[in-house]
């Protein structure tokens, strides 16, 4: 089966779909067929070329939501719960951290782990369905994937995207609990929703720095 992906093979040139053969699943892995996939700040960036030792060219998508089309072997989600065919999933884009080092065990940074690799913008189209911008993507063994509950819908979810995520993360290691005064920098995808979560977290007070005024 042919695949196609949009890739983009260089900064500042125009994204162009090709062909992909369907990956051959190693135990443990699965074939997602991609239902949305986001365009975040991130692959801004990398079509400006501001981010350093990217494998031209790459399939960007770092945040997508999909359908596990086929299925090798077990594969076990977040719940615990065995992942089936058919099953709504999304994953965690970074993948094959050590789990020994100072930002994986002490610090809670895997993204910042030196082994990390990052879908959508550490692994190169030859390496592979390795981005959201395809109509299906390879999740490897190892990769941390969730099926996604009925009661949220896939816009909901793809409309959150990295900048739900991020915010998430922010709220946790910032430690917002009830009647603090919160102050956002910025007021983009990821600052709005922090003013969201912070005030969700019992914030009394959330100040936001940023335009525009709306």
């Amino acid at each position: 089966m042919i695949i196609h992906a949009a890739v983009m093979p260089a900064p500042h040139q125009p994204v162009e779909i090709r062909e992909f053969p369907e990956p051959e699943l190693a135990p443990g892995s699965l074939l997602l067929r991609t239902e949305y996939s986001e365009v975040c700040g991130t692959d801004v960036h990398l079509w400006h070329g501001r981010l350093s030792g990217v494998p031209y060219p790459l399939i960007p998508g770092h945040v997508s939501i999909g359908h596990a089309e086929k299925i090798r072997g077990e594969v076990i989600g977040l719940d615990g719960q065995r992942l089936k065919e058919g099953d709504r999933v999304v994953f965690y884009d970074v993948h094959r951290t050590c789990g020994r080092c100072y930002a994986c065990v002490v610090s809670g940074t895997p993204t910042k782990c030196p082994s990390r690799r990052v879908y959508g913008i550490t692994d190169g189209a030859a390496d592979g369905l390795f981005g959201g911008w395809s109509e299906a993507i390879y999740l490897e063994p190892g990769v941390v994937a969730a099926r996604l509950p009925d009661v949220v819908a896939s816009e909901d979810y793809i409309g959150g995207g990295c900048g739900l995520i991020t915010a998430v993360h922010a709220i946790d290691r910032a430690m917002v609990r009830l009647a603090d005064t919160v102050l956002v920098q910025g007021t983009g995808a990821v600052g709005l929703s922090i003013v969201a979560l912070a005030r969700l977290s019992g914030a009394g007070l959330v100040v936001a720095i940023g335009a525009p005024p709306d």
